[in-house]
C-alpha cells in the first residue's frame, strides 16, 4: 500500500467517527428543546409504516379470498378495508409532511441566529479579509445543512426504516426462506452505497465555497456598480461570476452522477431478487402447497419495500454533503470568544486619561504596524493623531477600541490595563465617529438611540441639535422619525456624518475617536458643529484622526505618526518649531492655503508665518 493510499484510508477512518459526533451532536441541540414537535413527527412516521405493512398484507386477501374464492362478501370487506388503510396512510402522509417543513425550518432558523451571535462577539481580526456576502451565504448554508440532516434523518430515513421494519415482518410472517434470499444480497446494496457516500463527502466538501463565492461576486459587482462602470470592468466581472457558476456546476454535476447511481444499482439488484423469487414460488406451488395470496402478498412487501430501502441508501449518500457543512459550522460555533480570555475590571469609574506604554503590535509576523509607542493623554485632553497613509493612526485608535490586543506592551484608561476588561465594559466607555458612518436601515431616531441602550428622548433629541441633526431632520416631513434607507443611502455625506457625530455623544463615553468624522462637513458647519459638541463634553478625552488642518483649532496637542513610531508629540506651535517631520508632513497643505489665503483660519497663517 502506498503511503498516499494510506493517508486516504487514515482520514477516512477519521471522519466516519467525526460525521456521527456531528449528528449525535445535532440531535441532542435540537430535540429536548422540540419533543413535542418530533413526538408528533414520530407517531406518524409509525402511522405510516404500518399502514404500509398493512398495505402489502391486504393483498393476500384480494388474492385468496376475492379472487380465488370468488367471495362476493369477503370483497367488500376487503375493499373497504383497503380504502381505510389507504387513507390512513395519506392522512399520516400528509401530517408528517407538515411536520417536516415546520421542524427543518425551526431547526435551520435555530443555527442561523445561533452563528449570527457568534459572529457578532467574534474580534474585529478575525473580519480581516472576509468576504460579507460570502459569509452571509455560509451562514444561510450551514442553518439549511443542520435542518436538512434532521429532516433526512426523521421525516426521510426514519419513516423508511420503520416502513422497512414493517415490509420485512410481513415477508418473513408469508415465507421465511424468501426473506433470507433477500437478506444476503442486502451486504451487497451496502457495500456500494458505503463507496458512494465517500465519494459523495469528498465531492461535498467545496461546494460550501464555491456558492458563497457566486455570491459575493454577484454582490460586490451590484454593491460597486459605479466603479465598474466608471473603469470598464463588466466584462471582467462578468467572467469572474461566470467562472464560479461553471465551477459550482462541474461539482454539483459530479455530485449528481455518484447519488444518482444508487437508483439504477438498486433497479438491478431489485430485478435479480424478482427473478429468484419467481423460480422459488412456482416451486413452492406445485410442491408445497402455497397460496397465490402469500406469494402475492411476499412479492408486493418487497416492491413496496424497494422504494423505502433505494430512498435510504440515497438519503445516506445525500447527507454527506450536509455533514460536511455542519462540521464546519460546529468549528465556528465551539471557536473560543475574544471575551472568554479577558479580565474583570470596570472602566466605570476610570478618569478618561490613556497611556501607552511601549506599544508594538503587528497584523501578521511579516506586517508590523505599531513599534514601541509611548506617550500618556491627560483626562479632558483634546489630541490630533496625524501622519501619511500607513503611519499607524488607524492601528492606534482601533488599539484603544479593543479591536485588536498588542502584540507587546499595554494601553491603559484611568490606569487600567484595557486588557483587563471585557469588551463589553471597554466598548461601552468609548465612542467611534468613523469618516465613512454607517446607519442602520430604520429612523434617525433609531440610528441616534444605538449610541445607548436605554437613552431618553431628552438625551437623543440634545445630541441631535448638537450634532446639527435636526437642523435637515426639521426640513423632513417625519423629523427625526425620517427612515433612512440601508447603511443611511437617503442620506448624503455630510448628513451622515453629523447623524455619526450624534449616536456617539447619545453614548456619553470617556473616550471619543473622530477619525475623519468631519470630512465631508464644509468648514463652516464643522466650526459649528465641532464648537457646539466639544465644549459639551469637557470632561471626556477626545482623539481626532485627521488630514484637514482646520481640525487642529481644536485640539491641545498633537501625535505624529511616522512608519508605525510616535515620532513627535506636542502642542502646534512647538511642533512647528522642532519636529521636521511634522512640517514635512504640512508643506503640500501650506501651499495650498497660500493659494487660498485664509482657508483654513488663524492655526495655518501661524503654521505659514513659521515656515517662511
Amino acid at each position: 500500500m502506498t503511503k498516499s493510499s494510506e493517508l486516504t484510508d487514515s482520514q477516512r477512518r477519521l471522519a466516519e467517527p467525526a460525521a456521527r459526533q456531528s449528528i449525535i451532536r445535532l440531535v441532542k441541540e435540537v430535540v429536548p428543546d422540540r419533543w413535542k414537535l418530533f413526538a408528533s413527527a414520530l407517531i406518524c412516521m409509525i402511522a405510516v409504516a404500518g399502514f404500509t405493512g398493512a398495505l402489502a398484507w391486504s393483498t393476500k386477501l384480494i388474492v385468496n379470498d376475492v379472487f380465488v374464492a370468488d367471495d362476493a362478501v369477503a370483497a367488500r370487506w376487503v375493499a373497504v378495508l383497503v380504502i381505510g388503510i389507504s387513507l390512513g396512510k395519506g392522512i399520516a402522509q400528509y401530517c408528517n409532511s407538515i411536520l417536516s417543513v415546520q421542524i427543518k425550518r425551526r431547526v435551520a432558523a435555530f443555527y442561523q441566529r445561533k452563528i449570527f451571535h457568534k459572529v457578532l462577539r467574534q474580534s474585529v481580526q478575525d473580519f480581516a479579509g472576509l468576504s460579507a456576502p460570502r459569509h452571509m451565504a455560509k451562514i444561510g448554508l450551514y442553518g439549511t445543512s443542520a435542518g436538512t440532516i434532521i429532516i433526512a434523518l426523521t421525516s426521510k430515513f426514519l419513516t423508511d426504516m420503520l416502513t422497512l421494519v414493517a415490509l420485512v415482518g410481513v415477508m418473513i410472517w408469508q415465507d421465511p426462506m424468501m426473506s433470507l434470499i433477500t437478506a444476503i444480497l442486502f451486504p451487497a446494496i451496502f457495500l456500494l452505497v458505503n463507496r458512494l457516500t465517500l465519494r459523495v463527502r469528498k465531492l461535498a466538501q467545496a461546494q460550501a465555497e464555491l456558492q458563497g463565492t457566486i455570491g459575493a461576486a454577484g454582490i460586490e459587482a451590484i454593491h460597486g456598480i459605479k466603479t465598474v462602470k466608471s473603469y470598464g470592468l463588466e466584462e471582467k466581472t462578468y467572467k469572474r461570476f461566470s467562472d464560479a457558476i461553471e465551477a459550482l456546476e462541474k461539482r454539483l454535476f459530479e455530485i449528481a452522477r455518484a447519488t444518482s447511481a444508487t437508483v439504477p444499482l438498486m433497479e438491478v439488484l431489485g430485478g435479480i431478487c424478482i427473478g429468484l423469487f419467481v423460480i422459488y414460488a412456482s416451486w413452492q406451488t406445485t410442491t408445497e402447497g402455497k397460496t397465490p395470496g402469500e406469494f402475492t402478498a411476499f412479492i408486493t412487501a418487497f416492491l413496496l419495500a424497494y422504494q423505502p430501502a433505494e430512498r435510504v441508501s440515497k438519503t445516506m449518500v445525500e447527507l454527506q454533503k450536509s455533514i460536511i457543512h455542519v462540521e464546519t459550522m460546529f468549528d465556528m460555533l465551539d471557536k473560543a470568544m475574544p471575551d472568554e480570555s479577558r479580565g474583570t475590571g470596570s472602566l466605570e469609574h476610570a478618569t478618561p486619561s490613556i497611556t501607552f506604554e511601549n506599544v508594538s503590535f503587528e497584523y501578521d509576523a511579516e506586517t508590523p504596524a505599531l513599534h514601541n509607542v509611548s506617550a500618556e493623554i491627560k483626562p479632558g485632553e483634546r489630541v490630533a493623531i496625524v501622519g501619511r497613509s500607513g503611519a499607524g493612526k488607524t492601528t492606534l485608535v482601533d488599539l484603544v477600541q479593543g479591536f485588536y490586543p498588542p502584540t507587546s506592551g499595554r494601553i491603559l484608561i484611568g490606569g487600567v490595563d484595557i486588557t483587563d476588561v471585557p469588551e463589553a465594559e471597554l466598548r461601552r466607555h468609548v465612542a467611534l465617529i468613523s469618516q465613512d458612518v454607517f446607519l442602520f436601515e430604520g429612523s434617525l431616531r433609531d440610528n441616534l438611540s444605538d449610541g445607548r441602550q436605554g437613552a431618553t428622548e431628552e438625551e437623543i433629541q440634545d445630541a441631535a441639535n448638537r450634532a446639527a441633526v435636526t437642523e435637515f431632520a426639521n426640513k423632513m416631513v417625519q423629523g427625526l422619525d425620517t427612515q433612512v434607507g440601508p447603511n443611511g443611502q437617503s442620506l448624503s455625506g455630510g448628513q451622515k456624518q453629523r447623524v455619526g457625530i450624534a449616536r456617539a455623544l447619545v453614548k456619553k463615553a470617556k473616550v471619543y475617536i473622530y477619525d475623519e468624522a468631519t470630512s465631508a462637513l464644509d468648514g463652516e458647519n464643522e466650526r459649528a458643529i465641532m464648537g457646539a459638541t466639544l465644549g459639551q463634553e469637557s470632561d471626556s478625552t477626545i482623539l481626532f484622526i485627521t488630514h484637514r488642518p482646520s481640525t487642529l483649532e481644536w485640539v491641545d496637542r498633537i501625535m505624529v505618526m511616522k512608519d508605525g513610531k510616535l515620532v513627535a508629540f506636542g502642542p502646534h506651535e512647538e511642533l512647528v518649531e522642532t519636529s521636521k517631520a511634522y512640517r514635512a508632513l504640512f508643506n503640500l497643505v501650506v501651499s495650498e492655503q497660500r493659494k487660498a489665503k485664509g482657508r483654513y483660519g488663524g492655526i495655518m497663517s501661524l503654521f505659514a508665518r513659521k515656515q517662511d
